[in-house]
């Protein structure tokens, strides 16, 4: 005891010689969203320059000596790990973790710290706060900005559009097909993707109602099944914190391109709503570019009781979008008109050992190209899934899900010409252990079995581990498999259908070493050997043409991340990856790096993001390239009185000539001016 005490002592003076601040010891209660304590669960104190972990007792609390401007990072098996800044250590404090089952997080990012990798793809996230201060307008534009290793495509000002000159392309580590069919997007827990192109609509993915989002980036297939090759983006929705919150932005800016989004939410008792509405639109930066969205979702939930919590969520929206075509092949009046709805209905669960949530959720849509082309599109399932916790050293997730996806096709005036309805019914099983043999070491391995109406039976494993070598520097690694089921499009549609072709699997070895210099310093480089197989290839020329399976290819890179807040007032971080590949995809770089600081002047707050983007083929050939680039982009906030805060944006500061998309030059400099209220 009396050896405790000491070590106690000198931890808090190292704390105050660091920082010039005093020391006062304060308690911790952790406990799980339906109040349940959570036991063994770790609390790891971050100063300037000490690490001091301790564990939560019988009842949830851990104590111990605080000192103001340091920071706890609480972790436990089978939940998200949650991160807080210590700034009044006289009051006792309370942390709720949330299960990693019902986020469907794997591994999970303490966002000040960079990464926390279980043996598993690395993950990063960022947060509704983080997004609001950079210049992005959608939830592509926040993980284009998040890490060097995620490429999206795009075009013009506003919109990414759909069909042969579509972009909002995701690529992790090189890997994400054309159109965008091997990285997932989940949206709140589900997969989200049209149901015969089976590719998501990334211009419905507004910032409206965001809360998280969050990249695996490595194969995510064990949790998520087809199209979770390369990784997976989950955005998860904003939820209310307070008795009752209110956020309205409006802008309006070079070629009146204006988003204006809405959200308020309540929260009383054991019951809260929300509501989220967003429309934006542009004229365009070219002739024919204009862009039109409107987009409405609500929800609500209720406990009740101390185990179980209900909600039910619904959305619709709808988007008008025009492609001026390339330069050397202007198009007028060539658009699309996609209108797209759904719903979950979620039944989540929460006792001591035992986390988890059972989900159903439809999609649906229809869709009009002004090329005669039409479509509606059905996607419904049922997921359960569930975290069992033993002690503090194991936990298991296990689920199963189903999911059904269909639709029918034509050309205007021509019915049957795709041969009329066409659906797929997955059904899995999955299992993940985590296992902590001794305090250093997580070792963690899963299995995903599944039955396809199309393609039979499938397995597909994933195995990896995390050690703490030092208490600043960490090694994860991980061997996993990802797979990615042919489109219905490839199998009946166009261009050369072929109901004979296979899924797309992909082998994926990863690891990663985090180093946290200080504690405001961390560095984290992750090398990775992906092995792609039976990719799906178009040979030949329209109208001989073959859909066939004999795309192969090896990608292999690296990845090197920083953060640092040097201040209290002004942080930064910088990215870099680089990607080599046997057989590198169309409009992918093979270099690319960020950086991004934030600086609160107290009376403004500032936020400076630089891209530059390596040279990218511009066809399957790998014959012609693009250049480079570097983009600039800025945005300055004026609070004043408390809910108010006024704001401009700059994108392209440098006004550079710059493409993504062959044959559609980017904007130069634009700017943007606005509004936010908030209470």
């Amino acid at each position: 005891m009396l050896n405790r005490f000491n070590a106690s002592l000198l931890v808090c003076f190292s704390l105050t010689l660091a920082t010039n601040a005093l020391c006062e010891q304060t308690s911790l209660q952790v406990q799980d969203p339906m109040g349940a304590s959570i036991v063994g669960a770790t609390v790891e104190i971050r100063g300037a320059s000490t690490v001091k972990t301790v564990r939560t007792d019988g009842t949830g609390k851990a104590t111990f000596d605080c000192q103001a401007g340091s920071r706890a990072v609480v972790s436990s098996l089978g939940f998200q790990d949650k991160s807080l800044s210590l700034t009044d250590c006289k009051a006792p404090k309370s942390v709720t973790l949330m299960p990693s089952a019902a986020y469907t997080t794997i591994n999970v990012v303490v966002r000040d710290e960079g990464i926390r990798s279980e043996g598993s793809p690395t993950v990063v996230t960022t947060t509704a706060d983080e997004i609001d201060r950079t210049t992005a307008r959608t939830a592509f534009d926040a993980i284009d900005d998040l890490s060097p290793s995620v490429f999206v495509t795009r075009r013009g000002v506003m919109g990414y559009g759909i069909s042969d000159n579509g972009t909002g392309a995701v690529s992790i580590h090189g890997i994400g097909e054309s159109p965008n069919t091997g990285v997932l997007i989940v949206l709140d827990g589900r997969p989200d993707f049209q149901g015969e192109m089976g590719h998501p609509l990334p211009d419905f993915y507004d910032l409206s109602e965001v809360g998280s989002i969050s990249v695996i980036e490595g194969p995510a297939s064990v949790l998520y099944g087809t199209n979770a090759m390369a990784g997976a983006v989950e955005i998860n929705p904003r939820v209310p914190e307070n008795n009752a919150e209110f956020r309205l932005t409006s802008s309006l800016g070079s070629y009146d391109t204006g988003e204006h989004r809405l959200w308020t939410g309540f929260r009383h008792g054991k019951q809260s709503y929300f509501l989220a509405a967003n429309a934006s639109h542009t004229d365009g930066d070219r002739a024919n570019s204009a862009f039109h969205s409107q987009n409405l979702s609500s929800g609500a939930s209720y406990t009740l009781s101390k185990v179980w919590k209900a909600s039910l969520n619904g959305n619709y929206g709808h988007f008008l979008v025009h492609d001026p075509g390339p330069v050397d092949a202007l198009l007028t009046n060539s658009y699309a008109s996609v209108g797209r709805g759904g719903f979950s209905a979620n039944l989540a669960n929460s006792t001591d050992r035992l986390n988890g949530y059972t989900l159903f959720y439809s999609t649906w849509g229809h869709n009009v190209i002004s090329d005669g082309f039409r479509s509606v599109d059905r996607t419904t399932g049922a997921r359960i899934s569930q975290t069992i916790t033993f002690a503090h050293n194991a936990a298991f997730d296990f689920g199963t899900d189903i999911v059904n996806y269909g639709g029918t096709a034509w050309q205007y005036g021509q019915l049957d010409a795709y041969g009329g309805n066409h659906q797929i019914t997955d059904a899995a099983g999955f299992f993940r252990g985590h296992w902590s043999p001794v305090a250093k070491l997580v070792v963690n391995a899963g299995v995903r079995y599944q039955t396809d109406t199309q393609f039979g039976d499938m397995a597909v494993p994933e195995i990896g581990a995390i050690y703490n070598v030092l208490p600043r520097l960490t090694w994860s690694g991980s061997i996993s498999e990802g797979f990615r089921n042919p489109t219905l499009r490839e199998l009946y549609l166009f261009p050369a259908p072929n109901p004979n072709l296979l899924p797309e699997t992909l082998w994926n070895y990863q690891t990663t070493l985090k180093l946290r210099i200080t504690g405001n310093v961390s560095a984290w480089t992750t090398f990775y050997y992906a092995n792609i197989n039976n990719s799906i290839v178009t040979l030949g020329n329209y109208p001989n043409m073959q859909l066939l399976n004999t795309g192969n290819a090896i990608n292999k890179g690296v990845d090197v991340n920083v953060r640092w807040r040097m201040w209290r007032r002004v942080s930064a971080m910088a990215g870099y990856a680089f990607l080599t590949s046997t057989n590198i995809s169309p409009l992918v770089p093979q270099n690319k790096a960020i950086f991004a600081t934030d600086i609160n002047m107290k009376r403004a707050f500032l936020h400076l993001g630089v891209q530059a983007i390596g040279r990218r083929y511009t066809d399957e050939s790998l014959t012609a390239q693009m250049g480079g680039y570097t983009l600039a982009s800025a945005k300055i906030s004026f609070p004043f009185q408390r809910h108010y805060d006024v704001f401009a944006t700059v994108d392209n500061i440098l006004n550079h000539s710059y493409t993504i998309l062959p044959g559609y030059p980017m904007p130069g400099v634009n700017a943007a001016g606005g509004v936010s209220i908030h209470f």
